[in-house]
């Protein structure tokens, strides 16, 4: 490709502030002498006179070949170009040499032009999966997908779960006495009634090992544990795990708990657990960039997850975990920090519905083992998978314990630990004044021990289920309220309300309701 330079004379500048000194006044331009190769120029950053190197190919005064832009240089250590002051120019063709060097130039150019675009593409779709993070997702969704699910899925695609129940206090209406774990642990020694090994010499210690010593440090290491955690859940519930494995070490309780009928799930640690742990999907899913990490979560409030879990009631009226595929616009859960108590020398979180529910955590071990039964009168079964269904399409999603009877309630969050190497945990709890697990103590009805067992008939509101229901001698129906965790009583006929009572104490809790009819 040819180019176009400029011819020079007496006067012009250099590109560094000098200029053209010398010229042939028999070749004048304009009435200004032309420039040759080896004219004198000078330099606007170093002293002295130096000249032009170089000239046209193809022009030539007197031996000497004519100064151009695109040819000449100037001898001075800027080795600058010059800047021509008249319109006459000529004409270059590219040497060989030169067409190499300005397709490889151009080469690059398109190269670096190319890398850019894909460096912008790139960072980009790294802002875009960055805000596109989530808490968990299904492990079927690749990497750089966080789409919600649309089919059913067992929550393994997604992290293990553990399930935690409150441990109530010896229970009277159970055959069963089942101790508080705090108060298993009182049973333990102290520390200060460990005996201490005798003293050996170390003639002993060398012949016979030092077992006594090690085994008198594990015991107070064990004891000192138990007492620590017996002094954080003083006044709570310690949370039974009934199913899945324990995703942490230590002792869960609940304040409130084991009278609430409270039930907790986690995933990556939590108590009454089904516990969802952020970084663990990075074993199922190839490509933690899709998950939001640790350091991020402690700035957030609410984050998003590909699935949230709610407890429901199955046919027989019984609470199940049930999973839930959430897309954009209802997967934000609240995130949350454990903080330090002082006082119970433990972690603790207070849930932000009512009534109040403090979760509370602490390393230490009570070294009582928890039974899986955990006397409570109406256990927990736990489907193997549970199930994690699509939201229906007008599915109204609320963090809330008071929502219409056609919303989707979720009682959740994801706490943060201060503690490095225990990861978020995302915990789901029942609440418990929007649902009461009818009872299946003996007698179920301790107000009414000659209630027995009969067949349902009377649909829950709002629900696909029927109210669990027991008849006496008498031929009186006792329908059970889950809303309320009482009994509502009708004559034998079903068509007159006598009232709600409380199921333990039969105080009556409202009066009768000649609205109210139940069939027969």
């Amino acid at each position: 490709m040819a180019a176009r330079g400029f011819y020079l004379r007496v006067g012009d500048a250099t590109t560094c502030g000098g200029k053209i000194l010398t010229g042939d006044e028999t070749l004048s331009w304009y009435g200004v002498a032309g420039a040759r190769e080896d004219d004198a120029v000078s330099c606007g950053k170093h002293r002295g006179t130096y000249k032009i190197v170089g000239g046209t190919s193809d022009t030539w005064d007197e031996g000497r070949r004519l100064a151009g832009t695109l040819d000449s240089v100037s001898s001075c250590p800027c080795r600058a170009r010059f800047i021509p002051s008249i319109p006459d120019c000529y004409i270059r063709d590219d040497t060989p040499e030169e067409l190499a060097e300005k397709a490889r130039l151009l080469a690059f150019a398109t190269r670096r032009e190319k890398e850019k675009k894909q460096e912008a593409e790139e960072k980009r779709l790294a802002e875009e999966r960055d805000r596109n993070r989530v808490f968990a997702k299904s492990c079927l969704r690749g990497e750089g997908c966080n789409d919600a699910g649309e089919q059913p899925e067992p929550h393994t695609n997604f992290a293990p779960m553990a399930f935690y129940q409150a441990v109530p206090p010896t229970d009277p209406l159970s055959d069963n006495d089942v101790p508080q774990h705090a108060q298993a642990a009182k049973t333990k020694k102290p520390v200060e009634a460990i005996p201490k090994p005798k003293k050996r010499s170390a003639l002993h210690k060398w012949w016979f090992g030092n077992h006594e010593e090690t085994e008198y440090q594990r015991a107070t290491a064990a004891a000192t544990s138990a007492a620590n955690a017996q002094m954080a859940v003083e006044g709570a519930s310690v949370l039974g795990l009934i199913g899945g494995s324990a995703i942490t070490s230590g002792t869960w309780a609940a304040s409130r708990a084991a009278r609430l009928g409270a039930i907790a799930t986690s995933g990556p640690g939590a108590p009454i657990a089904a516990l969802v742990i952020g970084m663990m999907p990075g074993r199922l899913n190839d490509g933690e960039q899709d998950f939001i990490d640790r350091m991020r979560l402690e700035q957030m409030r609410e984050a998003p997850s590909r699935v949230r879990y709610t407890w429901e009631s199955d046919s027989n009226g019984d609470l199940v975990p049930h999973g839930w595929h959430t897309p954009p616009g209802k997967d934000m859960v609240r995130v949350r920090k454990m903080a330090w108590d002082s006082s119970r020398k433990a972690y603790t979180f207070t849930t932000e519905e009512d009534p109040r529910i403090t979760i509370i955590w602490t390393p230490d071990s009570s070294g009582v083992n928890v039974p899986a039964n955990t006397g409570n009168q109406n256990p927990v079964r736990i489907p193997n998978p549970v199930v994690v269904d699509p939201l229906q399409e007008n599915t109204s999603i609320e963090a809330t314990t008071s929502p219409a009877l056609e919303e989707k309630n979720f009682a959740d969050y994801i706490l943060v630990l201060p503690i490095s190497d225990i990861p978020p945990i995302y915990i789901y709890l029942n609440a418990e004044h929007k649902y009461h697990v009818a009872p299946k103590g003996n007698p179920p009805l301790p107000a009414f021990p000659d209630a027995k067992t009969a067949k349902k008939r009377t649909p829950v509101k709002g629900g696909g289920s029927l109210r669990s229901r027991w008849k006496d001698p008498k031929g009186r129906i006792y329908e059970w309220d889950s809303q309320h965790g009482t009994v509502e009583i009708y004559d034998r006929s079903g068509r007159n309300h006598l009232g709600e009572f409380d199921p333990i104490t039969g105080e009556q809790t409202k009066p009768a309701d000649p609205t109210r009819k139940v069939e027969k």
